[in-house]
C-alpha cells in the first residue's frame, strides 16, 4: 500500500541531462526525469531567499528583552546606542574576530545574546557560548537565552517543541545547535565543532582547565577550525591586568574603535574622555558628588557642560571611529576589510552609568588603591598594571612648591607636624611633614635628611622648632621610627626617652588593621626586662604604601596633594618613588635603588593614622574685639575735693 503524500509542500525538479550519480537504470531512460522531494521545515527556511538585514535593524523587530528594566518589551536601539555598531560590525564578511573591551553595565551580554538569536534566524550555524564557570553558563541558559526564543514570535517558530532540546547546556533549534560551556572544563571545550564562538568575560577564565592542557583560550579557539570560511569569534570582557586576554586582544587587533558623540549644543563630534568630566572645585566627597549628581561633561569644542540628560542625548547620535585613523566604522570596514577588530566601551558611554558615578569612583581611588583599581577596570575599561612601574622622579619633582626647607605653610592650614624615621646600621633617615586638616590631609614636606646619632636625631625631632611665614612656631607632634634590625634595643631605649612622642614600630606586609598595638616587656634576644614595658606599633606597610602611591598621583593644585619643598633633590624623589606593586599587590624595590625616604613616608602615614588627624576639627579663627575710641575727661582734683567734703574752697 502506498502511503498518502502531502503534495501541497512537494517540490519538483526536472533533470534535462543524465548526471553520473543517477543509478544505471535511470540513466538509460531517454525521457527526461522528474524528481520530487519534500524539504523539511528547517531546509525550507534555509533555502528560502530572504532579504539581508543588519542586526541593528533586525533586533527592534524580533528581539524581546527578557531581563532588566525593559523586560518584556522589544529591543530599543536608543537605550544603549553604541551597541548597534558593534553588532553590525560582527556580521561584516571580512571580520573573523571581534572584541569588546568594556565596563560593566554597557550591554555587552545583551548584545552577545542578540547576535546568537540573529544568527539562528538569518545565518544559521552551530554556536558555542563559553562562560567563566558552570554556574554562570547554566544561569544564562535557563534564565536568559532560552526565554529570548520563547518570548519572540519570530524566534519561537525555531523551537522544536521537544523538551529535551532545551537543556541547561544545549539548545537545539530547527535551524542550529547552541552549546553552552565553561572555561574550566576540558571536556566541554574539546568535543564540539562550531561556526560561531562567543567568549564571555574572558579575563575571568582560569589560565588552564587542567595541568595537562593548554590555556583555555587556545583550546576553545580550536572549535572553529573546521569552518575555514564564515566562522566568527567574539571576545567580550572587563579588563583586569595588562596581560589579560581582552587587553592583549585589543593590542593585537588590526584596528580599535572608539565611540564619538556630537555635542547637543554645537553638534561637533568628539571621543568622550574622563578628563572632561568635571565637578565643583574643592569638592572631594565621593558620596556627595554621586548623590547630588554634581558631575558634568565639558564639550571639548564649545565648553558647554552636559548633565546626564544631555549626555544621553549626545549618545543617540554617536558613531564608532577608528582610533588614530578617524574614519567611521562602516567606511573603514568597506575600505580595509580587517579580520580582527576591537571596540573600547568605557562606562561613561552607557546611560546606565551616570557621570557622577564615574567622578565618585575617581575620588575614592585618590584615597584607596583598591578603589583606584576599581576605577580603572570597571569605569575606564582599562587594565590595572600587572607590573606597575614606580613613579618617574620627574613626575614626583613636579610636586615641589616654592617653600624652602624648614618653612611651614601659613594661614592656619596645618594641624600637626609628624615624622617618620628609617633605622639602619649607619644612621637614621628622617622625614618631617606638615599635615593639613580634614579627610584630604594635604601634606607638605618640611625637613628631610640623614643623621648618624640618636642625639642628633633627638635635636631635629624634639628640640628644633619650625616656623611659618608669620613667625608661628611648630614642634613635631609625633614620630614613628622603624625598630627592627640590629639596633632594636637602642631604638627601644630612645623611645623611652620621649614617651608619647616617639613610637617604635614593626612593619608587616599584611595586617587585618592598618595599625595595631603590642606590649613589649623584654629586650630582644635577652631576658632583660624593659622598665615599665613599651608599646610597639605594628604597621600594615602595604596599606600605607597604597595610600602613599595614591597621594603622590594627586595634582599639586588639588586638595589632598603631597607637596615637596623647593629644596627637594632628585635623589630624594628617586627614593620615594623606588617601589612598585606587582599584580598581587606586593611591593618591590627597583634594583639598585635606595628607598629609605620612601619607608620614612610610610611610617609618618602610620603616625597620622595613630593621631587621627583627619578627624581633627579646624579651629575657628577668633574675631579680634573692636575697641571704640571715646573721649575721657580728666577729673579736676579740686572739684573732686569739694564734692567729697562739701567745701567751697
Amino acid at each position: 500500500m502506498i502511503p498518502a503524500v502531502d503534495t501541497s509542500s512537494q517540490h519538483e525538479i526536472r533533470l534535462r541531462t543524465s548526471p553520473a550519480w543517477l543509478p544505471e537504470k535511470f540513466r538509460q531512460r531517454p525521457e527526461r526525469l522528474r524528481v520530487k522531494f519534500k524539504p523539511s521545515i528547517g531546509e525550507r527556511r534555509v533555502l528560502r531567499k530572504q532579504k539581508f538585514i543588519l542586526p541593528s535593524k533586525w533586533a527592534p523587530k524580533h528581539r524581546v528583552v527578557t531581563y532588566g528594566p525593559l523586560a518584556g518589551s522589544k529591543w530599543d536601539p536608543d537605550f544603549l546606542p553604541h551597541l548597534a555598531g558593534i553588532m553590525d560590525a560582527a556580521v561584516f564578511p571580512s571580520v573573523k574576530q571581534i572584541g569588546n573591551c568594556k565596563a560593566p553595565q554597557t550591554g555587552s551580554s545583551a548584545s552577545l545574546e542578540t547576535l546568537v538569536s540573529y544568527f539562528a534566524d538569518m545565518q544559521p550555524g552551530s554556536a558555542c557560548i563559553v562562560y567563566p564557570d558552570r554556574e554562570t553558563a547554566s544561569k544564562r541558559s535557563m534564565d536568559y537565552l532560552q526565554d529570548i526564543f520563547r518570548q519572540s514570535p519570530r524566534l519561537r517558530s525555531l523551537l522544536t517543541g521537544v523538551d529535551d532540546d532545551m537543556s541547561r547546556m544545549r539548545v537545539k533549534l530547527k535551524t542550529m545547535l547552541i552549546y553552552l560551556a565553561w572555561a574550566g572544563s576540558v571536556t566541554a571545550l574539546g568535543n564540539i565543532s562550531v561556526r560561531y564562538l562567543f567568549l564571555d568575560e574572558v579575563d575571568k577564565y582560569p589560565e588552564t582547565p587542567s595541568k595537562k592542557e593548554a590555556d583555555a583560550i587556545s583550546l576553545v579557539l580550536e572549535r572553529v577550525r573546521a569552518f575555514k570560511f564564515g566562522a566568527k569569534v567574539f571576545f567580550s570582557s572587563t579588563p583586569s591586568v595588562e596581560t589579560g586576554p581582552i587587553w592583549k586582544f585589543l593590542k593585537e587587533a588590526q584596528v580599535v574603535f572608539d565611540f564619538h558623540v556630537p555635542c547637543p549644543d554645537c553638534n561637533k563630534h568628539q571621543c568622550m574622555k574622563f578628563d572632561l568630566i568635571k565637578w565643583p572645585e574643592g569638592e572631594r566627597d565621593p558620596l556627595k558628588v554621586k548623590d547630588d549628581k554634581l558631575a558634568r561633561y565639558v564639550c571639548a569644542h564649545c565648553g558647554v557642560m552636559w548633565d546626564d540628560r544631555m549626555r544621553d542625548k549626545a549618545l543617540l547620535g554617536g558613531i564608532w571611529h577608528a582610533r588614530g585613523d578617524g574614519r567611521p566604522l562602516k567606511e573603514y570596514l568597506l575600505a580595509e576589510h580587517p579580520e580582527r577588530i576591537c571596540v573600547h566601551s568605557p562606562a561613561w558611554i552607557s546611560r546606565l552609568v551616570s557621570l557622577s558615578e564615574c567622578a565618585a569612583a575617581f575620588l575614592k581611588g585618590c584615597k584607596d588603591r583598591n578603589a583606584l583599581k576599581y576605577f580603572r577596570n570597571q569605569i575606564c575599561a582599562e587594565p590595572w598594571a600587572a607590573h606597575e612601574q614606580a613613579q618617574d622622579e620627574d613626575i614626583v619633582l613636579a610636586l615641589k612648591d616654592n617653600r624652602p626647607a624648614g618653612l611651614v605653610p601659613a594661614g592656619g592650614v596645618v594641624a600637626a607636624l609628624v615624622a617618620g624615621v628609617d633605622t639602619h646600621d649607619t644612621g637614621f633617615n628622617y622625614d618631617i611633614y606638615a599635615i593639613g586638616y580634614g579627610l584630604e590631609m594635604e601634606t607638605w614636606q618640611i625637613r628631610s635628611g640623614k643623621v648618624e646619632t640618636f642625639d642628633a636625631l633627638a635635636q631635629i625631632l624634639f628640640e628644633d622648632a619650625y616656623v611659618d611665614a608669620n613667625g608661628h612656631q611648630y614642634h613635631v607632634h609625633l614620630a614613628v621610627q622603624d625598630a627592627m634590625g640590629r639596633r632594636t634595643t637602642e631604638v627601644y631605649d630612645f623611645a623611652r626617652r620621649f614617651p608619647g612622642r616617639l613610637i617604635p614600630s614593626m612593619g608587616h606586609r599584611r595586617k587585618q588593621s592598618p595599625v595595631t598595638w603590642g606590649k613589649i616587656d623584654i629586650y630582644p634576644g635577652t631576658n632583660k626586662q624593659i622598665p615599665g614595658g613599651l608599646q610597639l606599633l605594628h604597621v600594615d606597610t602595604t596599606h600605607f604604601k597604597n595610600q602613599f602611591s595614591s597621594k603622590i598621583q594627586i595634582n599639586p593644585s588639588d586638595p589632598g596633594a603631597w607637596h615637596l619643598n623647593s629644596d627637594a633633590t632628585r635623589d630624594y624623589a628617586r627614593q620615594i618613588s623606588a617601589e612598585y606593586a606587582d599584580e598581587n599587590g606586593i611591593y618591590h624595590c627597583l634594583p639598585g635603588r635606595a628607598n629609605h625616604h620612601g619607608d620614612c613616608c610610610v611610617y609618618l602615614l602610620a603616625g597620622i593614622e595613630v593621631l587621627g588627624v583627619k578627624f581633627w576639627a579646624k579651629p575657628v579663627p577668633q574675631e579680634t574685639p573692636v575697641v571704640v575710641a571715646r573721649k575721657v575727661e580728666t577729673p579736676n582734683p579740686y572739684t573732686r575735693g569739694q564734692q567729697m567734703f562739701g567745701g567751697t574752697g
